[in-house]
């Protein structure tokens, strides 16, 4: 008998045809119900618990008078979380678009220079008095002033006056060596993150402008204010305006004129007066600046800042002359106290003296009393040097410091040197000289040259190299190029000499003990054979004096022992010896280079008239060379090495004695 299929009761639910086709196959929650809604003995079937249905939402409510049977029940959880704070990626992007070293209290800025207890008062007070006025007809101060008067430490103690106070809304410390803050690029950013700092509504506020317009750091400083700073206070305000009198209101910017491009520096001022000022923010703008041209368009006559600004000429409104004598004072006697020096090593006198020779400017009192607590020198001969300083002997001052009577400013001419820069680390160039450390000659010049970490000489005003070289503009402390370039070959020939035959021969290539590890010894004297031969030539005078006497006493044998002194065969037979950063080849390449294709000619023409007999002792090497360097270095030939590519005997050119101090070496 064939089965029947038995059908469900209309008011049972099948467990398959009752979910529509989307819902088959869902898998993230079942519960299984009991086949129907009463037990065996007729009771009715208890209420499965919340927990057992995992909170599952309930069906039919209110029914009764059926029954389910098969059912199953797929429950997918949905978790709501808060929507995602938009701020939350404006805010990053905004902190990665400001400049944190620009901060009054950035790590960068660590000890930044700042007004002593007891000096600058009166100013003090009347900016001070100035910021807390809230009802001043003025919000901006500009204070402008000459090179170093003291403006960037009367930013810095106001700054820690007002952060004290709690109304310090932001700070930014313009710096021409400091990429991140010697342009506006980063001033709103950073100025917008200091004012959401501390306040969360304000925060995002910011936040949420900068996400809906992602690229407003690329706009005009107008706009940038406008979206990041104006319309987010303004809302802030507006929502809490009891709040308002608490809000922080001090905004200090140090250093316009270091702000690179003055175009920029008059879209600043532009944009802090059409945005900031007029009533539009509770803000009290204190600037600082030299008195560049754009600022002082600003403030003259007919300025659009001349009627807005309440202005102070730090220069010409205050006498710093008391200020600087307490200065100069306290640093004299904390100087005795801390290098235990006896009473007497300065007088009142000298004071008196740097303190009239500041002309009421904070920079030189302080460059004197930082160049007299150098710990390297001796303070008593370095006030010495600075009382007896006069525009007319400046060399003879710094000569008469320097213990062993050494020409500084040839010394720092010569560490200078484009060619010396490019041939030596600053290390190499400091052993060249003879100095030892490069502290006695950049200890007082750290606000124009940089040593950094790793031993690099970086010089941050650009103009220094022009003020350098022009005589008229460097007057007395001009140093001619003859007299930098005939130094540095009397040292290179000094330290070729004092190395020992037994230095030229281990000088060089040598393996380290590790078998897969490749390591080159110092290459000394090698660079300064190398730096010599790419000198300019010399007078003939100077060549009679110092090149000669270097010749005969076997200057060209210890040159020859450095050039051909042997490797070892094994390694030569390693790629990694060809390999065009092997010191070992590329030193001695450089040298040969520049013998090949001048020095030795010049070197023979100012034998002709000068020493006839060493003329045979000069081919004699160079014969030597040229042989030695085509056998043992067959290898780098075969790779193609342009640095070794030397001419045939037939295409060196000897000039004649008619001819020039500056002959070619071999025709093209």
């Amino acid at each position: 008998m064939a089965s029947k299929r038995q059908r469900s009761p209309p008011n049972v639910l099948s467990s398959t045809d009752s979910l529509p086709p989307s819902k088959k196959g869902k898998t993230s929650e079942v519960s299984s119900f009991p086949s129907t809604s009463t037990l065996s003995d007729g009771r009715p079937a208890p209420t499965p618990s919340s927990s057992a249905l995992h909170s599952a939402p309930t069906f039919f409510t209110n029914a009764h008078a059926f029954q389910l049977d098969r059912l199953e029940y797929t429950h997918t959880a949905h978790h709501h979380y808060p929507p995602k704070q938009a701020v939350h990626d404006g805010w990053k992007l905004l902190i990665e678009k400001s400049a944190p070293n620009a901060l009054y209290n950035s790590a960068a800025r660590f000890d930044a220079p700042k007004c002593d207890e007891d000096t600058r008062i009166e100013v003090t007070n009347e900016i001070m008095g100035w910021i807390q006025d809230r009802d001043a007809p003025t919000q901006i101060l500009c204070m402008t002033g000459a090179a170093g008067a003291g403006k960037s430490a009367l930013q810095q103690t106001v700054s820690e006056h007002c952060a004290r106070s709690r109304i310090l809304a932001a700070s930014f410390f313009f710096n021409a060596g400091d990429p991140t803050r010697d342009n506006v690029s980063g001033l709103v950013p950073t100025i917008a993150y200091q004012l959401g700092l501390e306040n969360h509504s304000l925060r995002q506020f910011i936040g949420d402008a900068v996400e809906h317009d992602p690229l407003i750091f690329d706009k005009e400083l107008k706009t940038q204010m406008e979206m990041l700073i104006v319309d987010p206070v303004r809302r802030v305000l507006a929502n809490h305006p009891p709040n308002s009198e608490a809000f922080p209101y001090a905004l200090l910017i140090d250093g316009l004129d270091e702000c690179n491009e003055e175009s920029r520096q008059r879209e600043l001022l532009v944009a802090l007066q059409d945005c900031l000022l007029r009533g539009r923010t509770p803000f009290r703008v204190f600037l600082a600046s030299r008195p560049e041209m754009a600022i002082y368009e600003a403030l003259d006559e007919g300025g659009h800042l001349h009627n807005a600004a309440y202005h102070i000429r730090l220069s010409d409104d205050y006498d710093a002359t008391g200020d600087i004598r307490r200065s100069i004072q306290r640093r004299f006697h904390d100087l005795t106290l801390r290098r235990k020096l006896k009473k007497g090593w300065f007088s009142e006198s000298d004071v008196e003296a740097i303190v009239e020779a500041s002309s009421g400017q904070y920079v030189y009192a302080a460059t004197v009393t930082r160049y007299i607590s150098e710990p390297r020198g001796s303070p008593a001969e370095r006030l010495r040097a600075v009382l007896t300083w006069t525009p007319g002997n400046a060399q003879q001052a710094f000569e008469e410091v320097d213990e062993d009577d050494r020409d500084f400013l040839l010394l720092l001419n010569c560490l200078l040197n484009t060619q010396v820069r490019k041939a030596l680390s600053l290390q190499e160039a400091i052993d060249l000289l003879d100095l030892g450390t490069p502290e006695p000659i950049f200890c007082d010049l750290r606000s124009l040259f940089h040593i950094s970490p790793t031993a690099d000489l970086n010089i941050y005003h650009r103009s220094l190299w022009e003020f350098m070289g022009n005589p008229d503009r460097s007057g007395p402390v001009y140093v001619g190029q003859d007299r930098i370039q005939e130094h540095i070959t009397k040292c290179c020939l000094a330290r070729i000499s004092e190395s020992s035959l037994d230095d030229t021969i281990n000088d060089g290539y040598s393996t380290a003990d590790r078998e897969d590890t490749v390591q080159y010894k110092s290459d000394l004297p090698g660079p300064y054979i190398v730096l010599m031969v790419q000198l300019d030539p010399l007078p003939k005078n100077f060549f009679g004096k110092s090149f000669v006497p270097f010749m005969e006493n076997g200057g060209l044998e210890k040159i020859d022992k450095w050039l051909r002194a042997p490797d070892d065969e094994e390694q030569m037979d390693q790629t990694a010896y060809w390999q065009n950063n092997n010191p070992s080849i590329t030193t001695r390449a450089s040298f040969f280079e520049s013998w090949i294709k001048r020095y030795c000619a010049w070197l023979l023409l100012q034998l002709q008239e000068l020493a006839p007999e060493l003329d045979i002792v000069v081919r004699k090497y160079d014969g030597l060379w040229n042989i030695w360097w085509r056998e043992r270095f067959k290898n780098w030939y075969d790779n193609g090495c342009d640095a070794c590519s030397v001419p045939s005997e037939d295409s060196v050119y000897y000039a004649s004695e008619e001819e020039t101090d500056n002959p070619l070496a071999r025709e093209g």
